[in-house]
């Protein structure tokens, strides 16, 4: 991605995978709890929970938001394919690498891919 603003820091992590784990606003809230003190980030507000399901015939499932003085964290699922896309985006250096192994383990995937979004 061209960076348009190069004196400012941004990371941008997409992740998304098969879940094998039961998703619910309760698990919402303390993964996006426990990924902020994995990433040493700081909260901004409390992890926030969603469901688009009134308002949509395919969007089936829970998503979450957590906001950070580095920026934020979005999450996203689909319960009918146990499916999910999660984006981080920071003003603070992160490990893609191990981000990617907490969120594997923490949703237990059956697969997963990611993309770290290169600015150049």
């Amino acid at each position: 991605m061209k960076n348009l603003l190069p004196q400012v820091f941004r990371k941008r992590l997409i992740i998304e995978g098969f879940y094998n784990v039961d998703i619910n606003e309760d698990f919402i809230k303390k993964f996006l709890n426990e990924l902020c003190v994995f990433l040493k980030m700081n909260v901004i507000i409390e992890p926030l929970t969603f469901s688009p399901e009134k308002k949509s015939e395919v969007h089936k499932g829970l998503g979450g938001f957590m906001a950070w003085v580095e920026s934020g964290v979005t999450l996203y699922t689909w319960s009918v394919y146990k499916f999910f896309t999660i984006d981080i985006y920071s003003c603070k250096n992160f490990n893609v690498e191990e981000t990617v192994e907490f969120v594997k383990k923490y949703f237990k995937t059956s697969q997963i891919v990611y993309e770290d979004v290169k600015y150049s």
